[in-house]
């Protein structure tokens, strides 16, 4: 407590305390006169109480009439006073003359408590003293520290005057039930245990009270600081709310365009397809219509011989021959790109939904590398596929076909850069419970810390050179939240790198 209270000491001195001013405020005038009132009232209570006391004496003849009287008068005189003295407290707007005055009604209280112990025996009524010691106590809660020991001074004063002087003979013994027997070094003795029991009351009472005002003040003091405390926090916890609000409507229109960006990365995959396809089948279509002018030529010529003139069986023959393999290289390119559209067909609506079906996943995996052969036809990779093939699943064959797309080419951007002849490895195994799918290659590989952030959005090593991040982010959340499935990453540098992809399916037989 004394640790808080200096604490609190050393904190109020660097304040700047403004000096005192000798005039009282209504609102300091207004307390004080509570304060007082309700010392009137507590004062009134104790003297009716031994008033009534000593009545109870007077009726049993234990206090003759005339100690009786003087008690009572000494009662109605102290309790009177008090009219006039709060009449004058309201009046008062100086600090010095409050004191005073204070001083003033302390000092007839303490010469009225005298007056009582004298009526009621004088010094043969020494158990009295315990008046002062409310009077002393009372003084030192609500007044200041040196008060106490002023109304001390002032009770052991004139209680040491009156028995000096009723023992002396100067002022005549009252109650004289009670037989007086004491000589003057008991006298002495007896006022000067009451002095100093009425010194060290004051002393213990003056110590406690400053040290509960001090204690008031340190608490008033941290009550102000907490309030402060509290204000401050609940402005900071207003801003935080404000940026918590803006936070989540930030939070909202990334995810928004996260979402945005990832449908874009698919639609661009997407149309990457529709350019490798278009290329593929540029090359048999453009076959065809070779042949078709070829054949269209021949017939022309034959037409011609045979309105000119007769034509030989050896020429016929040589015709039925042209016409016989270019129809065959139409039809055989025609149906080579038929079979291009039908994939890119397929996989595109597989891609642009999410419909659930039955499919023959061998097939589908060579039918998404057929529509990607364009990326990869002129290097010298070799892509090999390990697949059961008459595993049919029934699952969502878009979610299968992203991933291929996915992987394979961020092994053709990543993995397989500057490597002249890869191996590209698609593994799936299916062991009654969930489908394996492992795709490998053998290129260069990743160190520990891009293995570890590879699935997350807009990480990528190709920032500057076209690279999203997305590739296999998008890979990740089809595995996992499409195909309620799990997708793990092996990697070293120069150890090539392996997706380890764990897809609770049943198959279709």
């Amino acid at each position: 407590m004394q640790k808080t209270i200096s604490n609190a000491k050393q904190k109020g001195s660097r304040r700047d305390i403004p000096p005192k001013s000798d005039r009282i405020a209504f609102e300091q005038i207004a307390h004080i006169y509570k304060r007082h009132l309700q010392g009137a009232y507590v004062w009134t209570g104790a003297v009716v109480a031994i008033w009534s006391f000593f009545l109870i004496f007077y009726l049993f003849h234990a206090l003759d009439f005339s100690s009786f009287l003087g008690l009572s008068i000494t009662a109605v005189i102290i309790l009177g006073i008090y009219i006039p003295f709060l009449w004058g407290i309201k009046r008062i707007t100086r600090r010095g003359f409050l004191e005073f005055y204070n001083l003033s009604i302390n000092f007839i209280q303490a010469i009225g408590d005298t007056v009582m112990i004298y009526f009621l025996g004088g010094i043969r009524g020494t158990y009295l003293a315990l008046i002062y010691g409310g009077l002393v106590a009372y003084i030192g809660v609500v007044a200041p520290i040196r008060y106490p020991f002023i109304i001390a001074s002032v009770c052991a004063g004139s209680f040491g005057a009156m028995a000096l002087m009723e023992h002396f003979g100067v002022i005549p013994h009252q109650n004289m039930h009670w037989e007086y027997h004491y000589t003057l070094t008991e006298v002495i003795m007896i006022i000067m245990i009451i002095t100093i029991t009425l010194y060290v009351l004051a002393f213990t009472l003056s110590y406690t009270s400053n040290l509960l005002k001090k204690t008031r003040a340190a608490i008033k003091l941290q009550n102000a600081e907490l309030e402060e405390s509290r204000e401050k926090l609940d402005r900071i916890a207003s801003q935080l709310r404000e940026k918590n609000i803006a936070l989540e409507e930030s939070v909202k229109e990334l995810q928004q365009a996260q979402a945005q960006l990832v449908e874009a990365e698919k639609m661009a995959a997407l149309g990457g397809l529709v350019a490798g396809v278009a290329h593929e089948i540029n090359t048999p279509v453009g076959i065809g219509i070779t042949a078709v002018s070829f054949l269209q030529e021949k017939s022309q010529q034959m037409v011609e011989a045979l309105q000119s003139k007769g034509v030989e069986k050896d020429a016929v023959d040589h015709f039925v021959h042209n016409v016989s393999e270019a129809s065959a290289t139409i039809h055989t390119n025609l149906k080579r790109a038929a079979e291009l559209v039908q994939h890119f067909k397929q996989v595109a609506v597989d891609q642009s939904t999410e419909t659930r079906r039955k499919f023959n996943l061998k097939e589908y995996i060579d039918g998404t590398l057929l529509s990607m052969r364009y990326q990869y036809k002129r290097t010298g990779h070799i892509i090999t596929v390990n697949c059961p093939p008459d595993l049919v699943i029934d699952s969502y064959p878009g979610a299968f076909s992203q991933i291929i797309t996915n992987l394979l080419m961020n092994s053709l951007i990543h993995g397989l850069e500057g490597v002249e002849k890869g191996q590209i490895l698609f593994d799936v195994v299916w062991d009654r419970k969930q489908l394996h799918f492992i795709y490998s290659d053998n290129g260069k590989g990743m160190d520990e810390k891009t293995r570890r952030r590879i699935f997350e959005p807009f990480f990528t090593t190709r920032r500057g050179n076209g690279g999203t991040g997305l590739g296999m982010y998008i890979v990740y959340n089809i595995v996992t939240r499409t195909l309620s499935g799990t997708i793990r990453c092996v990697s070293s540098p120069g150890n090539g790198t392996r997706f380890d992809i764990r897809i609770p399916i049943q198959p279709v037989f």
